[in-house]
């Protein structure tokens, strides 16, 4: 069955929920425990890192090389890319360097709001953050005793990453003159990761979620030319228990997770009517989850995971409400007048 060409297909909103949530999930063990150990997924599985967040981060970054790749084949026009890019990811991520900074990091802070304030380090860490994309350093905040006390947002790192994936895509959409050459290229580099990790480390950002994303694009390409297919679907369930039961959990999702992850997101869930109205608020969980969880443990010295989650789960998700509604909506709805403006600018 060929894959639905709408704007919107009606299950990547519930698969992004459910990525962010169970990136939510996981870090409340991590930061109420120090440890992921007792995490569910981790428990059940065991191996490295096998804890459901990061398997919601892989989903996630799939889904994000396929429907770069669909809007690239739909208007492959640079500045088209760029600016929707940077209206989709800028104005929360900003939103959220800036919450943090002058609003969880103060109120956080070992010697009290003033001296927070007088010190400048904050100032330091909204440049440094700015400009890399990533998290920075915020001293003597978070006061209790781990490994993870001081770090500010834990969940930042994969952005850059991801940011810089699309660009690698755009350049090579707009190197090649045909999308399969450009899926054949990601899907070797993919590959040459999963061999030799190290075979790339003179890039400037890790390639640690390369195969996932490229992935992604290669389930695009396929799909274009062979549709969706349920009994395929169900042959990538029996990969993945497979690939669990067999020790090779990472490599079994990137293998056939990939594929049915798409498959779900072409299509709604029984659920997806209920939550399609605030699918939109993953990006906020994602961004604003790990300080929020810091400052629990921080203000409550919370060291039960659940409950962790519950309330951060209530308090993310109102904070990612309001940042969706005052923040990326109104500039999201700015895309199509700068490209206008853009255009006109150009003639």
């Amino acid at each position: 069955m060929p894959i639905q060409d709408k704007s919107k297909l009606p299950g990547f909103d519930a698969l992004r929920l459910l990525g962010s949530l169970s990136v939510l999930f996981s870090h409340s063990y991590l930061i109420a425990l120090d440890s992921e150990a007792s995490e569910p997924f981790q428990m059940l599985f065991k191996g490295d890192k096998n804890i459901i967040g990061l398997y919601g981060l892989f989903m996630s970054v799939t889904i994000s090389g396929f429907l770069l790749s669909r809007a690239l084949h739909r208007n492959s026009d640079f500045s088209r890319f760029v600016i929707n890019r940077a209206m989709r990811l800028l104005p929360g991520f900003i939103c959220c360097i800036l919450f943090t900074a002058l609003i969880i990091a103060p109120l956080c802070s070992a010697g009290g709001p003033a001296a927070y304030f007088a010190s400048g380090h904050w100032l330091v860490y909204i440049k440094q953050s700015l400009t890399t994309l990533n998290d920075a350093h915020l001293p003597n905040i978070f006061n209790y005793t781990s490994s993870t006390s001081q770090v500010v947002n834990g969940s930042l790192w994969s952005l850059s990453i991801v940011v810089f994936y699309s660009g690698l895509l755009l350049g090579l959409w707009m190197l090649f003159p045909f999308p399969g050459l450009v899926a054949l290229v990601l899907g070797v580099l993919g590959a040459s990761v999963l061999i030799n990790p190290a075979i790339f480390q003179w890039l400037p950002v890790s390639t640690y979620l390369l195969p996932y994303f490229s992935a992604g694009i290669v389930v695009w390409w396929l799909t274009q030319h062979l549709g969706m297919s349920r009994a395929i679907a169900h042959l990538c369930c029996s990969g993945i228990v497979a690939g669990f039961l067999l020790g090779f959990p990472h490599q079994a999702f990137l293998f056939f997770g990939a594929y049915l992850v798409i498959f779900l997101g072409s299509r709604p869930f029984l659920f997806d009517l209920r939550i399609a109205r605030i699918g939109h608020l993953s990006y906020g969980i994602f961004l604003l989850g790990w300080p929020i969880q810091q400052a629990l443990r921080h203000w409550l010295d919370l060291r039960q995971p659940l409950l962790m989650f519950a309330i951060s789960a209530i308090l993310t998700g109102v904070m990612a409400w309001a940042m969706y509604r005052w923040v990326e909506r109104p500039a999201l709805a700015l895309r199509k007048p700068l490209l206008q403006w853009l255009s006109g600018a150009s003639i």
